[in-house]
């Protein structure tokens, strides 16, 4: 009886770790996503996990590929325990490991210190809520110091900076994607082909000055660790959309009083400047960029996403008082068609496709670019995907009314500000297009001088 019950009870002690072991496993693999190895465990998909699945915000598991980490500037999450204590450890057990040994694909070093830096970057730009809450100073200082020198010593040379794949040219010439827009299959994404093409039917809009790029508001937002090139084709080709650009310009009454306008501005574009055809599209590129082993800011070829916009009605007049019922109202009225193609690491590094996917009319996301998050708002706002709009309808939000009236930068096409020209004489190699006003605005902000105090301190440490 004795020997049985010893039996028995070995039995149950052997069910209870195999439990406990099958417990751990379950929960690693729901806090982990195989991301830059095909085990879940690996430290560099811990550390992309730390950043991307938020415990408390469950729905993250679903889109732990997201272009951008789900952190809003009143968010607490990385900062308040016990996620603060987690990422510690985690960032702690990369460093003491000296886990940037363990993968040496250039790729994969150059994506995990983006997503690293989006992290640094939010955690100075963080404020309470409301102005409420604790700063949380000190946390952020134990997170940015970690963060710093994981970045320090994943990052390539500049000269492994530069020889990263062009993958826009690569999804390109994989035939995954239509190569122009076809009115009858309008659910289809396509990526032109011609799209840098210096002498093409795309042109280029520039910004004003030598450091302001023209979609000020993108750039800004993600505190220029990309640069945002926006594109416009007109259907009767490249010198149509020069001449009306330079009609626009001309306009005798670009602006007009609007105090409720925007905060500091008592003028808005004038909503009767001359329309641009039906048939016109415009794009916005995300190009990424790095710093190199030397803390030099390196431009990359490498694309995030690509949105582009087909207007397939333009009227004379917009109704910019009238209230849509819904999202498919707004859209049908605006007269657009929106598509959405976007950076999937896990293809990046399969070299599928250079990497890039089309976001699908369904689809659901967090946002981050001038949206609330799931940590602002009450009650919690888009907690739940499930809850949430497609994320092409979204794009209605800031692109609503017909017309020039939905393009938001039009006002950098207009006096006192310099005439778009055709310059694609002075195009000098194949990454022309590469906005080089990215690296000297970087360079004069907050962030990046606090970058470089840790690395400098780190440097007299050593």
């Amino acid at each position: 009886m004795r020997r049985i019950a010893a039996a028995v009870l070995l039995a149950l002690a052997g069910m209870a770790v195999w439990a406990s072991v099958a417990f751990a496993h379950r929960h690693r693999a729901e806090t982990s996503a195989a991301i830059y190895d095909p085990d879940p465990s690996h430290i560099w998909n811990r550390l992309h996990a730390v950043l991307f699945v938020r415990e408390d915000l469950p729905d993250t598991r679903l889109v732990p590929d997201a272009l951008d980490p789900p952190l809003w500037y009143n968010t607490r999450y990385l900062l308040a325990e016990p996620s603060h204590r987690r990422a510690l450890r985690i960032l702690d057990e990369f460093l003491r490991r000296h886990a940037e040994n363990l993968i040496h694909d250039p790729l994969k070093r150059a994506l995990l210190q983006r997503d690293l830096w989006s992290v640094f970057d939010w955690s100075i730009e963080r404020v309470p809520e409301g102005n409420r809450g604790p700063p949380y100073d000190a946390e952020k200082r134990e997170l940015q110091a970690r963060l710093a020198e994981v970045m320090r010593r994943i990052a390539l040379s500049s000269d492994e900076i530069r020889t990263l794949p062009n993958n826009y040219e690569q999804a390109v010439a994989s035939g995954e994607f239509a190569t122009e827009y076809d009115p009858n299959l309008k659910d289809r994404a396509f990526l032109p082909p011609d799209l840098f093409d210096a002498r093409g039917p795309w042109v280029e809009l520039e910004g004003p000055g030598d450091i302001q790029p023209v979609a000020e508001q993108h750039f800004s937002y993600f505190f220029g660790r990309s640069s945002f090139l926006i594109f416009i084709r007109f259907p009767q080709g490249r010198k149509a959309a020069f001449d009306y650009l330079e009609k626009l310009w001309n306009f005798p009454q670009p602006t007009v009083p609007s105090p409720n306008f925007a905060p500091g501005q008592d003028v808005a574009p004038n909503p009767k400047l001359p329309q641009f055809p039906a048939g016109t599209q415009f794009a916005l590129v995300r190009q990424m960029t790095l710093f190199d082993n030397q803390g030099q800011l390196v431009l990359t070829p490498i694309t995030e996403s690509v949105q582009i916009r087909v207007y397939g009605n333009v009227s004379a007049e917009d109704d910019l008082g009238a209230v849509a019922n819904g999202f498919d109202e707004e859209i049908a009225r605006s007269g657009q068609t929106f598509y959405e193609i976007m950076l999937s690491r896990p293809q990046l590094f399969a070299h599928k496709a250079g990497g890039l996917r089309a976001t699908g009319r369904d689809e659901k996301q967090y946002f981050i670019f001038n949206f609330m998050g799931p940590d602002e708002g009450r009650p919690p706002y888009n907690a739940s995907l499930e809850g949430s709009t497609p994320a092409l309808k979204e794009c209605v939000v800031c692109h609503a009314n017909k017309g020039l009236n939905s393009v938001r930068s039009r006002v950098r096409l207009l006096k006192p500000h310099e005439l778009q020209r055709d310059r694609s004489h002075d195009a000098d190699g194949p990454a022309w297009w590469q906005d080089p006003r990215t690296i000297p605005w970087k360079q004069g902000q907050d962030d990046w001088a606090l970058l470089n105090q840790y690395w400098k301190g780190a440097s007299a440490a050593r």
